[in-house]
């Protein structure tokens, strides 16, 4: 008797744990995808709905109109519902130019949605709820509720700058305007490419472009792209700050050259001096037949030559090798340019109550930027 109630008990315990288990949760309905849908536009849609007689969203639109954007419309749902969305998207646009109904904008956003166009998709459906649920079916309004909620995490919005006249300012390769002025925009949420480059009459440069960090959706991101001149960039160096200092040498060999110059006619006159005594000898003898270089000082009268014409020849040498020597140092010391980056530009101008900005340094022009989150 004692097994068999042990054996039971040690049933019951394996089992209970069975019943215990909570049952497995509901899953919850799935939300829509904000890249893509599947929904259908129905076959018979009228455009017909709205609250009684007061429909806003047909104030002043005739009737030719509202029957014209009502044919569009429906064949826009046919090609819609047949995966044809770039045509689908082209008659609602058409439609919409005859009559801005909600409705419209509504199956728009859908086929749009299917095109991978998030903020054309979020205009759309802004605009579809503009009147509330009245001119829509309420699961449609729901839904576009929920639509512009999963795809305003998929925006980021955008503020451009430029002051440089006529220059042309591109957001992902894509000219937005010319500068000056300003451009605001919704993006997709990621890394963007902000670039101003020349535009016609500004001369020859090069673009300043900057691939800005992460956006983030919901973040706002400011950036001023500012372009300079090469002049303005432009500054000199020299490699020694003492620029008299190579034409001193300069100037100490050119007085040596003339101090060798001065011995050299010194020593001609020594040896004019040396032929007249010769000449002089020569006549008191009356023979012709030369002097004794020993007698009368004509040998001091020589050597001194001699020796001033070498002392003059060393000079003229050693005073061309200082003249040499200091013009390459003259043109090693000669100004070189070289360019400072556009925030050095700028903090030069602090004075004038300037900004200092982020460089984009080009060749021929050049960027900056000023540019962050907010």
């Amino acid at each position: 008797m004692t097994k068999l109630i042990a054996a039971m008990l040690g049933t019951t315990l394996c089992i209970a744990p069975v019943f215990a288990q909570p049952s497995p949760p509901t899953p919850l309905p799935n939300k829509p995808d904000p890249t893509k849908t599947d929904e259908k536009a129905g076959s018979n849609e009228s455009l017909s709905n709205g609250a009684g007689t007061e429909r806003p969203w047909a104030k002043g639109v005739s009737e030719a109109d509202q029957q014209t954007a009502l044919a569009m419309f429906r064949d826009g749902n046919k090609d819609l519902n047949d995966g044809a969305y770039v045509i689908a998207a082209d008659k609602y646009r058409k439609a919409l130019k005859h009559w801005e109904h909600p409705a419209i904008n509504y199956n728009l956003a859908l086929a749009l949605l299917n095109l991978d166009q998030p903020i054309e998709v979020l205009d759309n459906l802004q605009q579809a709820i503009k009147y509330g649920p009245a001119p829509l079916e309420k699961e449609k309004y729901e839904k576009a509720n929920e639509y512009i909620l999963l795809l305003e995490k998929q925006i980021a919005f955008i503020e451009v700058s430029c002051e440089k006249k006529g220059a042309d300012v591109l957001v992902d390769g894509k000219k937005v305007f010319t500068a000056p002025g300003k451009y605001n925009a919704r993006v997709r949420v990621g890394k963007h490419v902000f670039a101003a480059e020349p535009g016609a009459g500004m001369g020859a440069g090069y673009t300043a472009k900057v691939t800005a960090p992460f956006i983030d959706a919901g973040q706002k991101y400011r950036i001023e792209l500012k372009m300079y001149t090469v002049a303005e960039l432009t500054r000199y160096k020299r490699t020694w700050e003492r620029t008299w200092a190579p034409w001193v040498v300069v100037g100490t060999g050119a007085a040596v050259v003339i101090a060798g110059g001065l011995l050299n006619l010194s020593a001609q006159s020594s040896y004019d001096d040396f032929d007249k005594k010769v000449a002089e000898c020569n006549a008191g003898t009356g023979t012709d037949a030369g002097c004794d270089v020993d007698n009368g000082g004509l040998r001091a009268l020589r050597d001194s030559g001699d020796s001033k014409q070498t002392a003059g020849l060393v000079m003229y040498g050693v005073g061309g090798v200082a003249i040499a020597a200091g013009l390459t140092l003259a043109w090693i010391n000669r100004p070189q340019a070289y360019q400072i980056r556009g925030e050095d530009f700028e903090n030069e101008q602090a004075g004038a109550g300037k900004i200092s900005l982020t460089p984009v340094v080009t060749p021929g022009m050049a960027g900056a930027m000023v540019h962050g989150s907010f």
